[in-house]
């Protein structure tokens, strides 16, 4: 079943011709920004779109041994990476007096 969902007008840009899709079409589509896609045209002679699909990359393993915490955020920080900051610094609850 044919289903068309946005009509467009193609672009001039340098040498080549774009289409601008519309975000509802990106996301029926599952195409997001910056993601590779193949072009090619079909037996009745229509231009296909098609994601290549992304392999998800696995999360490193969690570390929840506290003794190498300290080396990873000084290599963190070394590379750049700077602790966020504490929101609560400075502010107080019942909860912190109840410790004391």
């Amino acid at each position: 079943m044919k289903q068309i969902i946005m009509k467009t007008k193609l672009s001039k840009i340098g040498n080549s011709i774009a289409v601008i899709l519309s975000k509802k079409i990106l996301d029926k589509s599952n195409i997001i920004d910056g993601q590779e896609i193949e072009v090619f045209i079909n037996d009745e002679s229509a231009l296909v779109l098609k994601p290549i699909k992304i392999e998800k990359k696995m999360r490193p393993h969690l570390n929840l041994n506290l003794s190498t915490w300290e080396a990873q955020f000084k290599l963190a920080i070394k590379n750049g990476q700077l602790p966020e900051k504490d929101v609560f610094e400075n502010m107080s609850n019942t909860f912190d007096y109840s410790l004391k």
